[in-house]
This record gives C-alpha cells, structure tokens and sequence, in this order.
C-alpha cells in the first residue's frame, strides 16, 4: 500500500534529523501557532504527549494554561477506542502500550466540544489529509467531526519534510485546517 511506503520513508527521514533540529524548530512552529491560533477563546484543547519526533508542546500548554482553558490529552483502550481525558495539577500518569504518556482519570470529552485539536502526524499530503502510525485511533474517534455546524479547528504541527506532494488521503482520514511547520502555515479550507 502506498501510505505504508511514504509512512516509512518519513519515520526513516525523521530518525536522521539531530536533537539540534528539533530544539531549534519545535518552539518556532510553537511560536507560530501561538500567533496564529486564537488560544485565548479556545477553551476546550486537545493536545498530545509528543512521541518519537512529533513537535513538543510545552509553549502552547503554558499558553493555554495562561488563559485558564483546558487541555485534553488522548488515551488509548484495548478495543482501539480513543477518548480525550483532562489534565488537571493532579493528574496520574501511566505508559500506554506504545510507551506514550496518558493520563490516567475518568473526566473525558467528546471530540464535538473542542475549540481546538492539535493532532499530530507522521505526514501530511497536498489536501491536507493526515498519515498517521497506521493504527487509526484517530480517525475513529475523530469519525464525523468534519459534518458538524461547529466543527473544531484541526491543527497539525510538524517539519517541512512531513509534508508529501502526492494525495494519500481517504474518505476516513482527518483533514487538517491549518499545519503549521518551521518555515510554513498551510491551510486546506
């Protein structure tokens, strides 16, 4: 299949990038986002817990904290269900089966009441559509999101080399509203 191809091509490039990269980039995009976004009047946030390469977060959550908005985190269940749990001062964290930080508390939810989802990515192709690990967790709990009245900005931050010129995408795949890497903000609405 041709995304399994581009997925690992892209897993493969961003292993060869240096720490260096990431730590000069990472709060550029964040920077840009800030900017960008207006976090202020957003009041219900879906954030992640980076993994592998995908772009830190810490300024955007100190951002949004700064308001008093709430940040959501994802977490994943044996049925591949995913829900959106809250991050409190208090929360527990545990290590899910892919080795990614969730929290670890019953206060979910549900993906219609978002302002904003940041969702990341592996890659991204020229309509906008994500590529993600190949496990789907968040086109299932994402399903519809793009019918609603008051859909929720998709946001996608990530490197320029993430961004493929081809067209991946299918029917069932999250399309972003804005992605945002070091160098561009693109927007596929």
């Amino acid at each position: 299949m041709v995304k399994n191809k581009i997925r690992k091509s892209l897993l493969e490039q961003g292993q060869l990038l240096s720490e260096k990269f990431f730590s000069d980039n990472d709060p550029k995009i964040q920077k840009t986002a800030i900017d960008k976004i207006n976090l202020k009047s957003s009041k219900n946030n879906l954030l992640y817990f980076p993994f592998r390469s995908e772009v830190k977060l810490d300024l955007l959550m100190n951002t949004i904290n700064s308001f008093s908005n709430k940040i959501y985190m994802p977490r994943i269940f044996l049925n591949k269900d995913m829900k959106f749990n809250l991050l409190s001062k208090n929360s527990i964290f545990k290590t899910n089966k892919y080795g990614i930080k969730e929290i670890d508390n019953e206060d979910y939810l549900e993906p219609n009441l978002f302002n904003t989802l940041f969702v990341p990515f592996v890659g991204v192709d020229k309509n906008g559509c994500r590529l993600g690990y190949g496990g789907g967790y968040f086109d299932r709990a994402l399903e519809g999101i793009e019918s609603l009245n008051n859909k929720p900005l998709i946001v996608g931050m990530g490197y320029d080399y993430q961004i493929v010129n081809d067209e991946f995408g299918m029917s069932h795949d999250i399309k972003y509203d804005i992605v945002i890497t070091e160098t561009r903000v693109l927007s596929f609405n």
